[in-house]
């Protein structure tokens, strides 16, 4: 059986009201739970029926809501580029000015500081060139077949501060070791300092480089045909000279000492103390000690080590 609730929720009413009618029809119930049977709960339903029709017909109907306005069809991707939206064709076309200050603000901070950075660069390259290392132009064949025209060589300038040079390097001289420089304006000695700085050619080299071949308080003879060296009675191989030999340039025997302000020892000359002997590895067209007389070490700008140009060449000495 049916209970009082039940009745209620089929008849769409409160448990209330079917409880008020059980009590009309004689048949009062005390709870909601409580149970109808089958002929009971008929009556009760042809007894609120008619209410609940005329209620349905008398409440006012509820305003229909609004409809909702459709969706706008999604674009196709081809719509979609071919028409793009406004904002974003203003986004592009129309950058935003705090951004554009931004970026020139920044720009000119750089260029701001482009000038000292070139200073910076400019005194740690004078540093570098003065004390440490520095690139030089070969002007002439001297050196060959070690070094060839246009050659460019780092020169360190450290280890001599430490020790002498040894036999056998390669070193680079101060313009004045063979004479007086002419004396420039000061702004060919600029242009010129600066052409020096970057290992470039400045039209008047008058630096030169050379081979220590004996040092001071050696005995060098240099004579015979093809020319061999001896250096304190023993001969030196010379495997760095042009085609191999000597065959003709200027010799170094007893005969020449007196006019290199050398002493005689034997039939050699005695390179004097703080004095270097340097010669060209080609021979035959090298202006060297077998001309000018030994040289003092405190002339020597440096020790070149290694070739830099042409690429081709690129090694130690």
């Amino acid at each position: 059986m049916p209970r009082v609730h039940e009745v209620a929720k089929q008849l769409g009413v409160t448990s209330k009201e079917v409880l008020a009618c059980l009590e009309e029809l004689g048949e009062a119930r005390t709870t909601h739970a409580s149970s109808v049977d089958d002929a009971l709960a008929e009556r009760v339903k042809e007894a609120l029926a008619p209410e609940t029709d005329v209620e349905a017909e008398v409440a006012p109907e509820p305003e229909p809501a609004a409809e909702a306005e459709p969706e706008p069809e999604p674009e196709t991707e081809a719509e979609s580029e071919a028409e793009p939206e406004p904002a974003l064709v203003g986004a592009k076309a129309s950058p935003a000015p705090g951004r554009d200050g931004k970026k020139k603000r920044s720009w000119l901070r750089h260029l701001a500081e482009l000038p000292v950075l070139i200073l910076i660069a400019f005194v740690i390259a004078i540093v570098i060139k003065t004390f440490l290392v520095q690139a030089f132009f070969i002007p002439s064949g001297s050196m060959i077949p070690t070094l060839h025209v246009g050659d460019r060589v780092l020169v360190e300038k450290i280890s001599y501060r430490f020790g002498g040079p040894q036999r056998g390097q390669v070193v680079v001289f101060e313009k004045d070791v063979f004479g007086e420089t002419p004396d420039l304006p000061w702004y060919d000695d600029a242009r010129n300092f600066v052409r020096e700085l970057l290992g470039l050619p400045t039209g008047i080299e008058e630096d030169y480089i050379k081979r220590v071949v004996a040092i001071g308080g050696d005995t060098i003879r240099y004579y015979g045909q093809p020319r061999r060296m001896y250096v304190n009675g023993t001969e030196v191989p010379q495997d760095y000279v042009n085609r191999g030999q000597d065959q003709a340039s200027p010799t170094i025997t007893s005969q020449d000492c007196k006019r290199l302000q050398m002493q005689t020892e034997g039939g050699g000359c005695v390179v004097p103390a703080g004095k270097v002997f340097v010669m060209g590895d080609n021979r035959g067209n090298s202006e060297d000690s077998r001309i000018l007389g030994p040289i003092d070490e405190d002339k020597i700008v440096g020790h070149a080590f290694m070739v830099i140009w042409p690429p081709k060449d690129f090694g130690t000495l």
